[in-house]
């Protein structure tokens, strides 16, 4: 009677769903173990039925093209540039105030107005470092697209030797105009045409720069921009000229100041600066 009464209890239990201790049992799927085929609803495709992989397609590759707006060196003195010319306005501005009476004025008589302070002076230096830069940058895109077996190897030595030979060409007129106006002119006539000479030169590379901001970024304006700078610099000439014309030609006479002008400042430093490219490439 207790093993009935135990019997009872247990099947009292699983019919009430508690759960037993009994570990639950599950049948293998495969008792024998897996066969050698496989029954399957799909039909079977060869290997050709299947669709082909098709490969990413990309970009042609291009050429590496050796640019000067690839040269950190180049942009860094472009940057440096400006930042000097805007530094030097802070404490110069008189100069940029007085910067076109200079291309303009033949005034002999001076007042304390007139002095000119070291702020000034290198406000000006500021400037004529900043167009003997745009002149190096242009002289060397225009090499760059119509000699480029004139320019040395690496653009930052490229653009370095021609703001040099710029540099040089610059010294020459300078030394030129005092040397003439030493020998030939009055010292308030000398001081007039050195103001002049240098107010055009720093007006000219402000507006040189923009041109060689585009031919750095936009080579293919080149041709257009090349053209613009040569009427600025002929612009430029022509005022300087025009402003020496002034000073000088009070007589008949003095027409062969002129004429040493001309052949000392105007056609032998295009000599020189010819031939020093000549050597140096």
């Amino acid at each position: 009677m207790p093993e009935t009464n135990d019997s009872t209890h247990t099947a009292n239990i699983q019919a009430n769903g508690i759960p037993t201790t009994e570990e639950p049992y599950y049948a293998p799927t495969f008792p024998d173990g897996f066969t050698d085929t496989l029954e399957m609803s799909a039909k079977p495709k060869q290997l050709q039925e299947y669709p082909e992989m098709e490969l990413p397609k990309g970009n042609m590759p291009e050429s590496y093209q050796d640019m000067p707006i690839h040269s950190s060196g180049v942009l860094l003195l472009l940057v440096l540039s400006f930042l000097l010319v805007a530094f030097c306005y802070r404490t110069g501005r008189k100069y940029f105030n007085t910067i076109f009476s200079n291309i303009w004025s033949v005034k002999r008589t001076k007042n304390h107005l007139d002095d000119h302070t070291a702020n000034e002076t290198v406000t000006m230096i500021a400037l004529l470092i900043n167009t003997i830069l745009m002149e190096g940058i242009i002289l060397f895109c225009a090499l760059s697209a119509y000699a480029p077996h004139l320019l040395p190897p690496g653009i930052s030595k490229g653009i370095a030797a021609l703001s040099g030979i710029a540099a040089l060409y610059y010294v020459t007129q300078l030394l030129s105009l005092k040397l003439i106006g030493y020998v030939f002119a009055k010292g308030i006539e000398t001081e007039l045409w050195i103001q002049g000479f240098n107010a055009s030169q720093s007006v000219m590379g402000q507006l040189l720069a923009p041109i060689a901001i585009i031919m750095l970024f936009m080579p293919e304006h080149n041709e257009l921009m090349l053209f613009i700078a040569a009427v600025l610099y002929i612009i430029a000439r022509l005022a300087f000229l025009l402003k020496s014309f002034r000073i000088f030609f009070n007589s008949f006479f003095q027409c062969f100041y002129f004429i040493l002008y001309l052949c000392a400042v105007e056609i032998i430093p295009l000599i020189i600066a010819y031939r020093a490219c000549f050597l140096t490439y």
